[in-house]
């Protein structure tokens, strides 16, 4: 029996809506090609499929999300500011170029201010359209021309809106500054303050060391002309009254030179991403007008007292960073399609690279038709269809928490607190499973998926800034875990109001739960998904009990509150986490399968998928959890998932390319040569290779090559 009741909005409804093949819908041939006409070495794969991958397109998204990222792709493949270069550029040069391609994307208005703040469940994909093909984008769009503005929009007064249309204008360039060099998780620690000065009703900023230094702020080390930056207010009887957000401008928009009393330093060179600009920003009695505090969580009236409708600090910093925590649930969107980028390069190069064969015959076989090939591949698939369905589901359900928030509707206080726990827990395993995907498929491309061009390479190290945005993920964690604690820690019948997102709803049921046990003795009991998901709850719900015992443990020998959360993380509290993630991404796999036409081709392959992802889940995480609790007692139920596995590959193998077909963005915007849609490898490689200016010339510096004597302590000098 299924434990679970899903309220999500489907992208299945679009399925539905379109399953005429014969709908005209499929006649726009940039979302929906006629990729089954292509000729190449990918042909007979696609000719092997059960299903239509266009039909397959819309339960994996919307038919206007698709849209949204075809209008954006157009805009790119037709504009030449964004044109790739072949070879690495200067830094200075990549940041001169995505400064124009970030005033080339606003003046194209793709989606305005207004847009941005009516459909929030949008805006990930918006981002992560650019992302794929250029993070750059992203990050310096997103902070400057979005959520600058909308943090001023929802927290501050009359007087500093007339930024929002300046910066809409182009006038004005935004960036956030909350973290510090010594501090960036622990806020209270922040050590810049601002210090309210009656006689001329101003603030004044001032950063006493370098630890205090704000840093790693986007868009600030060459571009930005204003930040929003938090500080410790301090009024003028010394007290201080905790972090508070501040519109502060930097730059003079004339000279672009800094204000007297700031100073602005570059970070220098990044692993990657080198086109943002991320810099630090230290103060020295800088003064700034009283009204420049976003003041709706807090203000300072005409006595210079301050003044706020909570009692409780730490709500009214929760309101203050509420505009901020989406950048959790698009990062799960962000993250997601790096994986649909590396994944649809890996299966397209694996089924058209011929290698090895039978020893009495000429004959290679496509690397795709070896076991090793389809197991390190085919469980990322899945794992890629399973993140994105998360991804979607909890953009879904962030929107109507903002957009209740934007219409002055009452959120509740369980809903916001389910929110962070699962997008703290969800944002740092999507980042996980991509950082995972891509460096196996980066080793299944072999030595050609180590070329620049290949840009494997690039959506890694794109990806990995993703595992430490928005709070590092070690760290992150540790939130999803104390909420579930803190529920537990009032009974278990405490989850079935604590939970209106049903994240944790099912743990209602906790002592039944524990009582369960593995009965499966067949292969095909093993990988049914209604099975699987039964395994997973027990998963939860017994690291759930096993973390709280262990905490009330050490409390009782004297530990203290602190303490006790610090001893119980390593083997406890973070696989807690880790596991409540890992159960909602598979549930809502679940519910988008459960909601397709019975026995539909696509709810058959899709289930396999989901099967696939169940059996490497468990297998791979937590069968010594299985061992452990008692829950399975059978010394062969380790075998029977992996045999599923093995059975599973074969199947889902024949089926690959059209599901990569149904996910990857187009050729222009994927821009590898091994991942091309026809599956012609060495024709692009042979033209990405002659592209570059270097291919053919003799080096700048052959004399040394020629004249070597002198290296080779020859010389007589």
């Amino acid at each position: 029996m299924i434990d679970s009741k899903f309220h999500q909005v489907s992208n299945t409804q679009e399925f539905n809506k379109y399953e005429n093949i014969n709908n005209e819908v499929f006649l726009n041939k940039d979302i929906f090609p006629d990729l089954h006409l292509l000729d190449g070495p990918l042909k007979v794969y696609r000719s092997k499929a059960t299903f239509d991958w266009r039909k397959m397109r819309l339960i994996f998204d919307t038919l206007q999300s698709w849209e949204l990222k075809f209008k954006i792709w157009n805009f790119i493949k037709n504009n030449e500011i964004f044109d790739q270069s072949i070879e690495t550029l200067p830094i200075d040069e990549q940041r001169k170029i995505s400064n124009q391609r970030m005033f080339a994307v606003i003046n194209a208005k793709l989606l305005t201010i207004e847009e941005y703040l009516r459909n929030p469940e949008l805006s990930p994909k918006f981002f992560s359209a650019f992302g794929v093909y250029d993070a750059n984008i992203t990050g310096k769009v997103l902070i400057a021309f979005y959520m600058f503005p909308k943090v001023i929009q929802s927290l501050g007064n009359k007087s500093v809106k007339n930024l929002v249309m300046e910066t809409q204008e182009l006038k004005n360039i935004g960036c956030f500054a909350l973290i510090e060099f010594a501090h960036g998780s622990n806020t209270q620690g922040m050590k810049t303050t601002a210090t309210y000065e009656p006689l001329t009703k101003s603030f004044v900023l001032n950063t006493p060391n370098f630890e205090a230094a704000k840093c790693w702020i986007g868009n600030l080390g060459k571009s930005a002309t204003h930040a929003i930056v938090y500080a410790q207010l301090y009024t003028n009887d010394g007290k201080c009254h905790g972090l508070n957000a501040f519109v502060v401008p930097l730059r003079d928009s004339k000279t672009h030179l800094t204000f007297p009393g700031v100073t602005i330093g570059d970070m220098g060179e990044k692993i990657s991403i080198n086109g943002i600009d991320n810099g630090f920003l230290i103060f020295n009695n800088y003064k700034i007008p009283k009204s420049n505090l976003l003041s709706k969580t807090g203000d300072i009236d005409d006595d210079g007292n301050f003044i706020t409708q909570f009692k409780d600090p730490k709500k009214r910093m929760g309101l203050s960073f509420a505009m901020l925590s989406e950048g959790r649930v698009g990062i799960c969107e962000f993250t997601t399609s790096y994986g649909v980028s590396a994944i649809s390069i890996a299966i397209r190069y694996s089924a058209s690279r011929k290698q090895f064969g039978p020893d009495d015959t000429n004959i290679e076989f496509p690397v795709i038709e070896y076991q090793s090939q389809q197991y390190r591949l085919i469980r990322h698939l899945a794992n890629i269809f399973a993140i994105k369905f998360f991804s979607n589901w909890i953009a879904k359900e962030c929107a109507k928490i903002v957009i209740k928030g934007f219409s002055g509707e009452k959120i509740s206080t369980e809903s916001g607190m389910e929110m962070h726990a699962i997008s703290s827990a969800g944002k740092p395993v999507c980042g996980w499973i991509t950082r995972d995907c891509i460096q196996d498929c980066r080793e299944a491309c072999g030595g050609h998926g180590y070329l620049k061009c290949a840009r494997l390479g690039d959506l890694r190290n794109y990806n990995d800034p993703n595992l430490t945005y928005e709070g590092e993920n070690n760290v992150l964690i540790q939130q999803a875990s104390n909420f579930l604690i803190s529920i537990r820690e009032k009974g278990w019948n405490a989850f079935e109001n604590a939970s209106p997102l049903e994240t944790a709803a099912f743990l209602k049921d906790g002592e039944e739960i524990l009582k369960s046990k593995w009965k499966w003795t067949k292969v095909e009991c093993a990988m049914k998904p209604e099975n699987q998901l039964q395994t997973l709850n027990f998963i939860v719900a017994f690291l759930l009990e096993k973390t709280f015992k262990l905490r009330n443990l050490l409390k009782s020998l004297g530990q203290s509150t602190f303490d006790a959360r610090n001893n119980s993380q390593v083997f406890h509290a973070n696989l807690l986490a880790v596991a409540y993630a890992h159960r909602q991404i598979y549930v809502t796999f679940l519910a988008e399968v459960q909601k397709l036409p019975d026995s539909s081709p696509e709810q058959e392959i899709l289930t396999k998928l989901l099967s696939m992802f169940g059996a490497n889940l468990i297998s791979t995480f937590y069968m010594n959890v299985l061992y452990e609790s008692g829950f399975v007692t059978s010394i062969n139920a380790c075998e029977l998932l992996q045999t599923g596995i093995l059975q599973l590959l074969p199947i889902i193998k024949d089926q690959s390319i059209a599901l990569v077909d149904a996910i990857a963005p187009p050729d222009y915007i994927l821009n590898s040569p091994l991942g091309m849609s026809d599956g012609e490898v060495y024709k692009h490689l042979e033209n990405f290779i002659y592209q570059s200016p270097d291919t053919f010339t003799r080096p700048s510096w052959w004399r040394d090559i020629v004249y070597k004597e002198k290296y080779l302590g020859l010389s007589k000098l």
